[in-house]
This record gives C-alpha cells, structure tokens and sequence, in this order.
C-alpha cells in the first residue's frame, strides 16, 4: 500500500465516523436537524466517497503493477528455464554462450547494452569478454578497464559487488565513469551483479539503460540468475581445460619417459607405450613377468644393493644410469629414477616405481666423440713430437748445410737466391705456424690452460703477416702491450683478415687494424659486411653461407672463436657502412 492509498483510506474512514456518529446524535435527538447539519452531512458523504475512490483507484493500480511485474517475472522465469537446457553452458562454450546471456539480457530486460566483464589476475583490470548493444544487434569485446583509473568503482567491486546505479552519474561508484564513458554513450542507469567462480569474484554482468530506471528486485534476481549460470558455464570450461592439460601432460610424459610399476616382489604391474616401444615386449608379454627379465648383467652388484637401501630404508630416490636390454638382447642405457611405494595406513612396502629417459643415442655419441677424442690426441702426440724434428731440426739444417755447400759464384749462376729465400720464408712461416698448431693441440689436453706472455699487439702482428702475401693490404694502427699466447692470437686474428681479404668484392681490398677505445680491438674491411646474427650462425662448426662462391671447411672462425675465448677475449660482429667491424674487447 502506497502513501496516497493510506491517507485516502484514513480520511475515508475518519469521514466514516464522523457521518455516523453526527446522525446517531440526530437519532437521539440530541442534535436538532438544521441547515448547517444538512450542509454538513452531504459534504461529508462527498468527502467519504472521494476518498474510498482514490483508495480503490490505488488499489486497482497496485493490484495492475503487481500483474505487471508479475507477468514480467514469469517472462523472465520462462527464459532461465530455457536458458538452463542450453547445451552451450553444459560444453563450457563461455564465448558464445556469453553472447546468448547478454542479448537474453538485453531482450527481455527491455534495456539497451548487456557486457560480461572479467578482472585480471591482480584485480587490477576488468576485460569486456562480450558486449550486445541492442540497437546495433551487435557483439563487441576486448574493452578494458584500469583500477588506477576508476578506483572508486573497483572499491566498490571489492566491498559490495551489486551495484544498483538508478542515476549512474550520481552514484558513488559509477560517477567516476561520467565523463569518459557515460556521457559519450549515453548511458543513465547501470546495474552490476557479481559472477562467482571457487567462491570469489572473478567478474561482473553489467547491464545499462540509455533512460534512467528504477532497477526492480526481479531485474536483480534475472541478472543474479544468468550470472549464476555464466559462473556454471565458466567452471565446465575451467575443468575442461584442466582435463585436456593434464590429457596433453600425460601424453607428453608417455612419449618422452618410460614407465613401469612392480609389487613389493618385483613383478611387473604397470607399464607405458614408451617402454614397450623401446624394450622390445608388449604389455600383455610383461606383466606379471619380472622386473629382471630387463637385466642386462652389466650393472654392477652394489647398484642394486645400493638402490634398495636408498628407496627401502632411506625413503628416498635413487638415480643413476642402467644398461638395460631389450627383448631382442640388445643394450640401451637409461638415466633412473625409481622410488618405493608405502601403505599410507600400515607404512608397509607395496611396491616399486620408476620412471627412465633413454639415452642410448646420446650415450652411443659420447662413446663416438671419445674414440674420435683419443685419435685427436694421437694426432696431436705425432704433431708435436714427430713433426716437430723435420720442421725445427732437419729442415734447417738441410738448408744451412746447403748454404755452406753452395758458394756465391754458383747461386748467381744457377740464380738459386729467389728460390732459397721462398724455402726459408716458408719454413719460417711453417714454423709460426706450427707452433700455433702445437699451442692449440695443447688445449686437447684436459685441465690446460694457454700460456700467455705480454706482447706488443703491433710488433706481434707486423712479424707474423710479414711472410704472407696480403701483407701490404693490412693497415694497423698503434696497439697495446696485452697478455696473449703470440701463436694463437696471431693466428686468430689472420683467420680474421683472411676472412675480410676473402669475402671481399672491392676492387682494393684492405683490413684496418685499430683500438676503437681502450678496451676493444677493431678489424675493419671493405667487404660484403657480416651481422652479429650471421656472425653466430657462421662461428658454428662447418657452416658456410649458402650460395657461397668461395671454399673453406667453415671451421676456421669457429676455432679462431674458440682461441679468443680461452684469452678471455669476447668478439661481436657490426655491419657497416663499408664492411664488417669485428670488435674484440681485450681488457
């Protein structure tokens, strides 16, 4: 009953009484009949029946405002009952069954936009997931909203999550937004209502009317309702996706590692595809067999000894690497890890399980790479010392001996000076370089470390690239005294000359060899020009560029790479203008 209805009624019945109790004085005779009384009593009867006609007049009204919204209720009830046999909620499919709640909102609503907003992890941002703006009959999303920007409306998210906004621009949660978003669109009445997922607030439906409206208590319980199963659908689709990681994790363990459980006797109870696939028996072949039918006989007696006491009375894991065989007989080595099973009740031994990765191939390739380690060192031993005697003691005693075999008269004769001072520039530089041969084998060596000196940069260089040929297209600059091995720098840094002389399509080539500061060593050439992308691909070993005109091994800027780093030198590569800059950072 409304304010007008209740003052009408109690005019009405004061009117009522007053009436009554005026004629039962006439009756008694205790008031005389006069004009006045006459006058007064029609009045009265008026005043009576005016005010029973507003209070019925109300009534009808409240009685067409209650079927009104009863009517409205149900409408709305209707559409939740259909809404709940939808099988997009039921797929977890939040991105159109999202679009369904927000038009089911907006039709049925009678309002003008309907969005489903969800926050950020930190709640520091709210993401418009879908938008229906009923005019358009159109979808949006990705709008976003910042705490720092709405601060007042994000506290009242926290605080109280139904925000029943009559005036939007007034209220104190929303009037934040008046500027930048209600004037603009238009908007005058907000409604918001919490989506709830594990019992907390992931979001709200938001619900907005470009005319201002009274939000009645069945559009909240409507909006609540749909909220309720967007959260539903949310939740299918959240366990939807956890059940496809943990299918893809399951998938991507059962391909990579093999599997197995025994009993407490070692009786195989469990395997996986990838252990079938690389021990040669099927599953039903292996179970019930025991776990030795594995057993290669090539692992010592204490790995088992050991294993059992580390997982049985320790508690604890056990590792290592197994040779295994296969059905067929033949090895493969896994890395191990097996642990006990325990009853959680009594403690007692249940079982065992272990999980393997198959290294056979990497274990095959470390038995490669030191069988093809102990040649390297042979080859470095006959270098060293067979090579050793020919190059630094008969060769030049051949040619001294030569020399004081042959006098002047017949040199000029037979004109031998040209061909005797090839042989001994070449051994000379044969020299330089073996020596940098013997310095680099060194390194084969385990635990060995270059030796270095201090040298002068320039001399070092000017002496070793005196005996080439491209000699006179190398200019260098003023350089430091450094500590280096002099063979192996002077030999990493002509691969790096060669290399800018080589790749080089200027009619005049030159290298330029200079401090750019005090720290970094420049070789700058004219060439083609080199990236510090392409300069990594190419310091791999026996890479060349594709296309590419010139030999080579592609070996030579790995090891010159290799030599800088056991100097403690680092290289980056720059493209210029007019080559390529290598920079060497020597201090």
């Amino acid at each position: 009953m409304n304010k007008i209805s209740k003052v009408s009624l109690i005019l009405g019945i004061i009117g009522l009484i007053l009436f009554f109790i005026m004629h039962i004085l006439i009756y008694t005779e205790l008031m005389p009949v006069t004009e006045n009384v006459i006058h007064f009593s029609f009045f009265s009867k008026g005043f009576i029946v005016i005010n029973l006609l507003v209070f019925i007049n109300e009534y009808l009204k409240k009685n067409k405002e209650v079927e009104r919204e009863s009517k409205y209720s149900k409408k709305l009830n209707d559409v939740l009952i259909s809404q709940s046999h939808n099988p997009l909620f039921y797929e977890g499919d939040v991105k159109n069954g999202g679009k369904i709640l927000v038009k089911e909102v907006a039709d049925n609503m009678k309002v003008d936009r309907c969005s489903i907003w969800l926050y950020n992890e930190k709640k520091t941002s709210i993401k418009c997931q879908q938008l229906y703006i009923k005019s358009e009959d159109s979808y949006y999303e990705g709008l976003e909203l910042f705490q720092k920007d709405y601060k007042p409306y994000f506290l009242n998210l926290l605080t109280s999550p139904i925000i029943i906004a009559n005036n939007a621009e007034q209220h104190p949660a929303t009037s934040c937004f008046t500027e930048t978003y209600l004037k603009p669109l238009g908007i005058k009445s907000i409604l918001d209502v919490p989506i709830y997922y594990d019992n907390e607030v992931i979001g709200v439906i938001c619900v907005e009317s470009f005319t201002q409206r009274n939000w009645c208590q069945v559009d909240m319980n409507f909006a609540e309702l749909l909220s309720s199963l967007y959260s539903f659908m949310y939740s299918v689709k959240t366990n939807n996706d956890t059940k496809l990681t943990l299918s893809n994790f399951e998938n991507f363990v059962d391909s990579s590692v093999l599997i197995s459980k025994t009993d407490k006797k070692g009786n195989i109870t469990y395997v996986n595809k990838k252990f079938t696939d690389v021990s040669g028996w099927s599953y039903d072949e292996v179970i019930g067999k025991n776990h030795s039918i594995l057993n290669s006989g090539k692992n010592p007696k204490k790995y088992w000894t050991n294993m059992f006491k580390t997982v049985i009375k320790n508690k604890q894991i056990w590792n290592d690497v197994v040779i295994n065989k296969t059905k067929d007989g033949e090895l493969y080595y896994v890395d191990t890890y097996i642990t006990a099973i325990f009853n959680n009740e009594n403690g007692n031994l249940e079982g065992f399980m272990s999980i393997r990765q198959d290294i056979t191939e990497l274990y095959n390739k470390l038995n490669e790479l030191n069988q093809k380690n102990v040649y390297l060192e042979h080859a470095a031993k006959i270098l060293r010392h067979d090579m050793h005697s020919g190059i630094n003691i008969y060769i030049p005693r051949g040619i001294t001996s030569l020399e004081r075999r042959i006098d002047d008269e017949t040199i000029k004769k037979f004109k031998l000076e040209s061909p005797l001072k090839l042989i001994k520039e070449g051994l000379k530089h044969t020299q330089k370089v073996y020596r940098g041969v013997y310095e680099f084998t060194n390194l084969v060596k385990k635990n060995v470390s270059i030796e270095k000196e201090p040298y002068n940069l320039k001399t070092i260089l000017n002496s070793y690239l005196l005996s080439t040929a491209y000699s006179s297209q190398v200019a260098i600059d003023v350089l430091p005294t450094v500590e280096v091995n002099e063979s192996l720098f002077c030999t990493a840094i002509d691969n790096l000359i060669r290399n800018g002389l080589k790749y080089n399509d200027s009619e005049f080539k030159m290298v330029a060899i200079f401090m750019e500061d005090e720290e970094h060593l420049c070789i700058q050439d004219n060439g083609r020009g080199l990236t510090q992308e392409e300069f990594n691909t190419l310091g791999e070993p026996y890479v060349r560029k594709d296309n590419q005109k010139e030999s080579g091994s592609g070996l030579g800027l790995n090891i010159c790479i290799s030599i800088l780093k056991e100097h403690g030198f680092m290289i980056t590569c720059e493209k210029t203008e007019i080559g390529t800059k290598m920079k060497i950072k020597i201090k």
